[in-house]
């Protein structure tokens, strides 16, 4: 057939289209459609030829068509042209149903007919330009598809409205049709379920603020106490213990000292610890043998009251590690095990995990052994009361600490020789009690922080060479060396700086193969120093008192790979929690305590991108100026919304 300059209809991506046949090479067409756009179609795809005109008269002939066809279709009824056929099953073109249902097969007809049944697809199939009618069990089966469609999308379209209603509203009213979608949101928020119900609020709200949206909700509805911590509960994150981990750890006995152990009990231990801690993990001590030093580093034995499987074990190995929040502390072992019978505390006889070294009269290391021991600590300090004693000349002076920091300062200062970052940024401080939020700075590199910090390196670092030397399977903790000449480690603690100086280290890494870890300047090192802590220093003790005590490792390398990829992932959901804990009192203490004063921030870019001296937090100016990079600029809070973890400055 030749078409040149015929109005046709075609198929466009499946889509039945007018256009106006400029040219026709054989079976080809140059079509242009109504917008000028020019198309090159085989001629089977031609479904309706209408009248020839010339292309000006087009557009307008295009725009009659339109209203014609569409003014046929109101005509239409596909489910009686659909019975008229009988059951007969076979391929119809659209002229054959045009003339059966308009008696007629004009194009606008045949137009008509084909785009009624393109679009409602219950009774016919379309093969290519030709429509087959569907069986009765087909149309019944379709009918209900889509009736449960129907159903679905109201049944959503009334849980947005509703979600919608239970976002705006200050308070909740449970009735009994409420309290069941109220269930289902607390399951999704603290189990993370595939509910559809929460795929809904993250697109009425946003992925990151639905589960805060949640919480909200059931707070206001009193499905929540509100006296509990909002990030425990929207990790799903239970403080209490199962009945049966609490029975054993009430069932576990008191340490008595046994032949198998060294005792350290007449040796004098002492532990340096914030003035709230309970789980204490590490004490030490110290003598002198003739020229040589003795120093004695002691971890909580955890070892000596669990075993690997049982309810206690079991339980820590799902909780992973303790987590310390602003308002809260979820412990990894029931307050029995952590806070008293493992925790060294004073006057009390405790099993210890010791690692003795020997020093010269010039702090050079002689050697060192690892073994289990009993010790009793007769001192408790706090680390501002160890600093005095460390610093003061007068009469007041403990040479035993003395001492000892002038070792931690040797250690640190060999350590530094090997690559080590030695000076730490003061770190912010935040905590939440009954009479309100308390902020402070804690300096990391004060006299006793130096000191616990070096020994517990020192510890850390030589039971990874014993696990090496002797073939131990332990996790160990490793991180490849860093582009040292990109930043010099000038000392220099200013925002900038210290970014700048993070970021030439590589990410720790958790490893079965002892290997360099270059931010402590080490050959090797693993991490043993709290169990009651942390489960993975727990496995690594388990390992090394089964070797000392010459039995079987409890754990083969695959069990250990196991346990080292929770670890990784556990530790980073729990350093979530931790920050973005932090981050909501923090942004709650500034709402609180610093609306309408003036603040100082350092200015990090030419963007707004700022961080307050006092806390360290970053946010962003409402208007940027041109402030230099590095200068201080005086900034009050324009907006903040703790519950989101939004802030923004303005310049005071």
């Amino acid at each position: 057939m030749f078409l040149e300059g015929q109005i046709i209809e075609f198929l466009d991506n499946d889509q039945l289209k007018v256009g106006y046949v400029r040219k026709q090479e054989h079976d080809r067409l140059q079509v242009v459609d109504p917008r000028g756009r020019h198309i090159s179609i085989g001629g089977d795809r031609v479904v309706v030829v209408h009248q020839k005109t010339s292309e000006d008269g087009f557009p307008g002939f295009a725009r009659e068509l339109s209203e014609k066809v569409h003014h046929r279709q109101t005509e239409m009824d596909v489910e009686l042209l659909w019975e008229s056929l009988g059951g007969d099953q076979r391929e119809f073109s659209p002229v054959e149903l045009a003339t059966l249902f308009y008696s007629e097969s004009s194009p606008d007809a045949v137009s008509a007919v084909f785009r009624s049944l393109s679009e409602d697809t219950l009774f016919f199939r379309r093969k290519g330009t030709q429509f087959l009618p569907k069986t009765a069990d087909q149309v019944g089966t379709e009918r209900t598809r889509r009736d449960r469609q129907h159903e679905h999308e109201q049944a959503r379209e009334h849980l947005a409205a509703t979600l919608n209603h239970l976002i705006r509203s200050k308070t909740i009213e449970v009735t009994p049709d409420l309290s069941p979608l109220l269930d289902r949101l607390y399951g999704w928020m603290r189990h993370k379920s595939g509910d559809a119900l929460g795929t809904l609020l993250e697109e009425l709200t946003s992925p990151p603020r639905a589960r805060d949206v949640a919480y909200d909700i059931l707070l206001r509805a009193g499905k929540l106490d509100p006296h509990g911590d909002r990030f425990l509960v929207m990790a799903g994150i239970d403080e209490p213990f199962p009945s049966g981990v609490a029975s054993a750890a009430a069932a576990l006995d008191p340490h008595i000292h046994d032949a198998g152990r060294a005792d350290f009990r007449d040796l004098p231990a002492f532990t340096i610890d914030d003035d709230d801690t309970l789980e204490i993990d590490d004490a030490m001590t110290m003598k002198h043998e003739g020229d040589t030093i003795v120093v004695g580093i002691h971890i909580a034995d955890v070892s000596s009251f669990i075993a690997k499987g049982d309810p206690l074990d079991l339980e820590a190995s799902l909780r992973s590690s303790t987590i310390y929040l602003p308002a809260h502390t979820v412990r990894m072992f029931p307050d029995r095990l952590s806070t008293d019978l493992a925790s060294l505390r004073m006057g009390a006889d405790r099993p210890a995990f010791t690692v003795e070294v020997r020093f010269d009269a010039q702090f050079n290391r002689l050697g060192y052994r690892i073994l289990l021991s009993s010790i009793r600590v007769d001192r408790r300090l706090s680390y501002d009361t160890a600093d005095r004693l460390i610093r003061t000349e007068d009469g007041e002076a403990d040479p035993l600490l003395k001492t000892l920091h002038a070792i931690a300062l040797h250690l640190q200062q060999e350590r530094a020789s090997r690559g080590a970052i030695t000076v730490r940024r003061p770190e912010f401080q935040i905590h939440v009690d009954e009479s309100g939020i308390h902020v402070g700075k804690l300096d990391p590199n004060s006299p006793s922080r130096i000191l616990v910090s070096e020994m517990m390196i020192l510890c850390n670092g030589l039971a990874a060479d014993f696990a090496s030397v002797n073939n131990l399977p332990v996790i160990y903790r490793t991180q490849e060396p860093r582009d040292a000449s990109a930043v010099p480690d000038t000392g220099d603690l200013n925002p900038l700086a210290f970014e700048k100086l993070r970021k030439t280290f590589k990410r720790s890494r958790l490893s079965l193969t002892p290997g360099v870890h270059s931010g402590l300047g080490l050959s090797a090192y693993t991490q043993a120093s709290s169990p009651i802590r942390r489960y993975a220093d727990l496995v690594t003790q388990q390992q090394f008192t089964a070797c000392l005590q010459a039995k079987p490792v409890p754990y083969d390398r695959e069990e250990l790979l196991r346990i080292l990829a929770n670890a990784e992932s556990t530790e980073q959901e729990i350093r979530g929690i931790e920050d973005r804990s932090t981050n909501y009192w923090i942004l709650e203490y500034l709402s609180r305590e610093k609306m309408g004063q003036p603040m100082n921030a350092f200015v990090l870019d030419r963007k707004g991108n700022i961080e307050l001296e006092d806390c360290y937090l970053r946010g962003k100016l409402q208007i940027p100026g041109s402030d230099e990079p590095g200068s201080i600029l005086s900034v009050m809070i324009d907006a903040i919304h703790p519950g989101r973890g939004e802030i923004r400055f303005k310049r005071a």
